[in-house]
């Protein structure tokens, strides 16, 4: 959610700074298709609507996969230098999601007061829900799992990590930058 709301602010702010959103075509982004798999990847094994995988094993190898071709977008894509930015927070994501199992702790506290109430009872009754597991003393690098939120009320709230944050300001970044002119 807070990278829906990071296209939002990118493409306000791009204006703002006089942009054009027709000038995003002009970044001429190689081997954008690797990102769209990656996509698949996340929504076959983490759905949207669901508590369940729709490809329910091997959920570990193909989060991490899918982690694998955002990086390496990103490696061919390296003179972007806004996505070297985004891929500083998908690092911080993969290397804590990675020491845990396969799941980013989340706390309970920023879970309930991102207003996830339901998925708060789920993780206490399954242990996991999607790619997320509740934070403990036996998950690891808990400063680095989801303890932040925007709080219930707000639109698009959520629970995130310092990861997410940092991905969504090089979001944010990437498309104030590439709605200025780069011919």
């Amino acid at each position: 959610m807070l990278l829906i709301g990071a296209v939002f602010i990118g493409v306000i702010l791009g204006y703002l700074r006089r942009g054009r959103i027709a000038y995003l075509a002009s970044l001429r982004l190689r081997f954008w298709g690797l990102i769209v798999v990656a996509l698949l990847i996340q929504l076959l094994i983490f759905p949207l609507f669901g508590d369940r995988p729709l490809l329910s094993y091997a959920t570990t190898q193909l989060h991490l996969l899918s982690y694998g071709l955002v990086f390496l977008f990103l490696a061919l894509n390296y003179r972007t230098f806004p996505l070297l930015f985004i891929g500083l927070g998908a690092f911080l994501n993969l290397l804590t999601i990675a020491v845990n199992g396969g799941y980013m702790p989340s706390s309970q506290a920023a879970l309930s007061r991102a207003g996830s109430h339901e998925l708060v009872t789920h993780l206490i009754e399954e242990g996991w829900a999607g790619n997320i597991i509740l934070m403990s003393e036996e998950t690891r690098l808990n400063v680095l799992g989801d303890f932040l939120y925007l709080p219930e009320g707000i639109p698009l709230a959520a629970a995130f990590s310092i990861g997410d944050l940092i991905v969504a300001l090089g979001l944010v970044w990437l498309i104030m930058w590439g709605m200025k002119s780069h011919v």
